[in-house]
């Protein structure tokens, strides 16, 4: 399968011409994509027993729930690779001649979500979220992301380094913070983006790989961090 693409200039002209909701490109060579991101929006909704009318005023949940829908769909395909969701030209077209519909119902007419801003692309947004925290199955990767929430998506996903994603750093960072209780989480807030940014910091000077105990070690000791803080303020 070839993924067709569109460019910053083409998707401002076609979102230009929507009257007030999106086209979809009946034309398109994708229309079997199409049923199939279709057919899963719909049992999200239906799983969570929410109306598409309700999602623009947020919900983590549908982006969790449709996101692991997403990510297997997508993941069908021999084609479809890191190197293809990385180029934001193909996350464009599928966002506007594909499914902007759904793309609507989530964030309105927001250009960003569509086009605009590469970082909070939805459609993209949501499938590394999924990429950068699977743990082996679509089960153990909705347990360690249950509790989070749309914040968590946008930390984790808009700090890839100046080399990329470290996609195994990133999976462990989620499994460790999923398996915190609501208690720890709540005694540190804002835990999660409190770590990744430490850890953005430390990755430019420390190995992860090469710390003494791996990356488990590593990681825990970045969460050990603010919590050991916290209890020094505590005490003090």
């Amino acid at each position: 399968m070839k993924w067709e693409e569109l460019s910053k200039q083409k998707a401002e002209f076609i979102m230009s011409g929507w009257n007030g909701f999106p086209k979809v490109n009946e034309k398109s060579n994708d229309l079997n994509l199409r049923s199939e991101l279709m057919a899963a929006f719909e049992d999200t909704l239906s799983f969570l027993e929410i109306n598409k009318e309700d999602l623009i005023k947020g919900n983590y949940r549908f982006d969790m729930e449709y996101g692991l829908k997403v990510y297997q769909i997508f993941n069908q395909y021999p084609s479809f690779n890191v190197r293809t969701a990385s180029n934001n030209n193909v996350w464009r077209y599928l966002s506007l001649e594909v499914i902007p519909d759904i793309v609507y119902y989530r964030w309105g007419m927001r250009e960003g979500r569509f086009w605009k801003d590469p970082r909070r692309i939805w459609l993209k947004a949501i499938w590394w979220y999924i990429h950068l925290s699977w743990q082996g199955s679509e089960e153990a990767t909705r347990e360690v992301l249950k509790s989070n929430t749309t914040d968590d998506i946008v930390q984790l996903v808009e700090r890839a380094g100046s080399l990329g994603y470290r996609v195994t750093l990133t999976r462990e960072i989620i499994r460790h913070y999923g398996s915190l209780t609501k208690e720890q989480k709540g005694r540190n807030n804002q835990i999660f983006r409190k770590v990744m940014k430490l850890n953005t910091a430390r990755a430019k000077t420390v190995e992860p790989d090469l710390h003494p105990g791996g990356q488990q070690s590593y990681v825990k000791e970045l969460f050990d961090y603010f919590e050991n803080a916290r209890e020094e303020v505590k005490s003090s």
